[in-house]
């Protein structure tokens, strides 16, 4: 067991994700999209009860709700009125609690972006407008008995729904890259193969940040790590990346978890509201490791920041390797260099093994579209002066 400070999180793969599909439930969970350059502090923040502003012409969404379908005008005046029947959603994250039970229409039976999957079911349209280009996501929480997919459009035809210009779409969440305007969310209700529709209550978190753009160079050297007879790692490095647990912060008060489950749910709300991501997080809490808690990590919660533990990123290095809390490493991807997230480094050890080059927050693969031990290159940020988060690099 290493010291406290040098405690080693094990690995985690990521976990079953139960879905009516797959004959299990699907349950309530809070979630959360990042910042760079340009970054906003996040507005609330709450998963399900964060920050919204919105008109609609039908329905009972959270926020300014317009009857008539003449909501007023986008942040600019450049949005034309809310069309009846749609919910508009002009700050971000916004939330809101729906039922296609009761509400929505059937116009929408399946996506271009997924032709074969059925989405029979009613569905609930928002439009999106964006004050300029970034990262767009949008995740929905529903009980046992409901299943809604969440889809994104680069256009939607009130007049003639279809399910056109599909950019994602997901079982719990979706995101895309998009440019300044309007997109289009859907929550959909999906079908099975006899045609029954698991329509019904769910909230809906969308989540909008501004992508920082600038270099993104990298410090070249070596990086001692445990057990390397002397053979240091070349950096910056590329190779595979688990997805990691997550560890309790400054912010969240004792007493600490005692299971892998318990105060996630609080973890995961402090998580979006500081780093602003929405995504639907499932990863339980780091292990009994060098701890007396779940969660431990670094020992001591009083030294991890929220919005650090949202980014951090670890590697297998020696004591005396380690970075001081908080340095600024870079994550990227080697087929596309330009997508990258700054990540928090120096807090803790691990993985385990010398054969994963890092481990990181599922926040961090959420952003870069990958997976437990997929391929990334990392290095430590020559500018450490860059805000945590996603980054296009140039």
């Amino acid at each position: 067991m290493l010291p406290p400070d040098e405690t080693m999180s094990a690995a985690i793969s990521p976990p079953p994700s139960p879905s009516l599909r797959e004959g299990g439930a699907i349950v309530i969970l809070a979630l959360g999209v990042a910042c760079g350059d340009t970054a906003i502090t996040p507005e609330g923040g709450s998963p399900q009860g964060g920050s919204s502003t919105a008109t609609s012409g039908g329905g009972n969404g959270a926020g300014n709700q317009g009857g008539s379908g003449d909501g007023g005008l986008g942040p600019q005046g450049g949005s034309p009125p809310c069309p009846a029947g749609v919910t508009c959603v002009t700050t971000f994250p916004f939330s809101d609690a729906r039922d296609t039970s009761t509400e929505g229409t059937a116009a929408i039976n399946s996506y271009d972006c997924a032709p074969d999957t059925s989405e029979n079911g009613r569905e609930i349209v928002y439009r999106v407008t964006l004050p300029s280009a970034g990262f767009l996501s949008a995740a929905a929480y529903v009980e046992t008995g409901t299943d809604i997919d969440v889809h994104i459009l680069s256009a939607f035809d009130v007049a003639a729904p279809a399910g056109t210009g599909c950019l994602n779409r997901g079982d719990r969440h979706a995101f895309a890259d998009v440019s300044a305007g309007e997109v289009f969310v859907v929550a959909d209700s999906w079908s099975n193969a006899s045609g029954t529709a698991f329509e019904g209550p769910f909230t809906i978190d969308i989540g909008f940040l501004p992508v920082a753009t600038g270099p993104c160079e990298m410090q070249t050297g070596e990086m001692a790590r445990v057990g390397d007879g002397g053979d240091h790692l070349a950096m910056p490095a590329t190779g595979p990346v688990v997805r990691e647990a997550h560890l309790v912060t400054q912010e969240e008060p004792s007493p600490y978890p005692t299971t892998a489950s318990e105060e996630l749910l609080e973890h995961y709300a402090l998580s979006q509201a500081k780093t602003g991501l929405v995504m639907f997080r499932e990863e339980p809490w780091a292990p009994l490791e060098g701890g007396s808690f779940y969660g431990a990590g670094i020992g001591s919660p009083a030294r991890f920041p929220v919005l650090d533990e949202g980014w951090y990123v670890n590697m297998y290095w020696t004591p005396a390797a380690r970075p001081p809390r908080g340095t600024k490493m870079i994550l990227r991807l080697p087929n596309d260099p330009s997508r990258s997230v700054v990540v928090a480094a120096g807090y803790e050890t691990g993985p385990g093994n010398l054969s994963n080059v890092a481990g990181t927050t599922e926040e961090t693969h959420f952003y870069l579209g990958t997976t437990h031990q997929s391929e990334m290159t990392i290095g430590i940020a020559t500018d450490q002066s860059l805000p945590f988060g996603p980054r296009l690099c140039n």
